[in-house]
């Protein structure tokens, strides 16, 4: 990131950093070349981001790639390493990567930790269950209902849970470190549905056997932001301005479109991109 530091003013790490633990890291075709850019993404979220095949795929990774590309980065100077929602602030934080593009919600939780440029992508809460037990979990609008006694997944460090829970304070969540936990834990009947945003569940169904799982919306609406550490509103900036790109040019759409095929949601962009700071600034 150095000439980007040196070009806008602003000190950012340095982003060559090996991967610690479990996390996936690799560029996007090759081995880095000269200056390089450590995108936060997510691994287990089909269509939004996910491992396949050796590589990230899915909308987040599409926007990443357009946001590096106006930035200065080439291809082979991407480094994407695997984040999740309990650890995407801490890897910023330490500079491990310099953004998170990582399915991460702007709320006022999320704003007061981290600087945001968005949204990218909007959509609603949600619950994804077993198909055999839509109607245990939906009202007469089709919509999420009174979820009883039934165990609901949830991945630690999630702001949209945050909203479920206000629209269901009596349910019994039950947090994991990943949606891949979520997805076994319904399958094997341990858990009886996962909370989360529509476009991860929507992906989620789509990989898993839409025949044997759905979707139901609830009430809340989320939107996607990019996360850079605060203190770096320039940077934040810069990667409106890049979005902003993105809508105007029809590549956003594009990517939009590919989401829906595959998810068979609707998404919607609900304003143009900005920079989101904290106060605290």
């Amino acid at each position: 990131m150095a000439g980007f530091a040196a070009a806008f003013g602003v000190i950012l790490p340095l982003s060559g950093l090996a991967g610690c633990g479990q996390i996936q890291v690799t560029t996007v075709s090759g081995a880095p070349e000269g200056p390089t850019i450590a995108i936060g993404v997510a691994a287990d979220e089909p269509s939004v981001g996910a491992w396949h095949d050796g590589t990230y795929q899915g909308f987040d990774i599409t926007i990443a790639k357009y946001v590096a590309a106006k930035l200065g980065y080439a291809n082979k100077q991407i480094v994407f390493k695997q984040v999740r929602p309990e650890n995407r602030r801490s890897m910023l934080d330490n500079g491990q990567v310099d953004m998170v593009v990582a399915s991460w919600p702007i709320t006022d939780e999320s704003s007061a930790i981290v600087d945001f440029a968005g949204p990218y992508l909007t959509t609603s809460v949600g619950l994804l269950v077993r198909s055999d037990e839509r109607g245990r979990f939906t009202n007469d609008a089709g919509s999420v209902g009174d979820v009883g006694d039934g165990t609901v997944c949830a991945v630690k460090g999630d702001e949209t849970v945050g909203i479920f829970r206000g629209n269901h304070p009596q349910a019994r969540i039950q947090e994991r470190s990943s949606y891949a936990q979520c997805v076994t834990a319904v399958q094997v009947g341990s858990a009886d549905a996962i909370a989360s945003d529509m476009a991860v569940l929507s992906g989620l169904q789509a990989a898993n056997g839409p025949q044997y799982m759905d979707v139901i919306a609830d009430k809340g609406e989320v939107g996607y932001g990019i996360a850079v550490s605060q203190g770096t509103s320039q940077l934040a900036q810069k990667i409106a301005e890049a979005l902003e790109d993105m809508v105007e040019d029809g590549s956003w759409t594009a990517a939009k479109d590919t989401f829906t095929s595959q998810t068979k949601l609707t998404v919607s962009l609900n304003g143009d991109p900005k920079a989101i700071v904290s106060d605290a600034e």
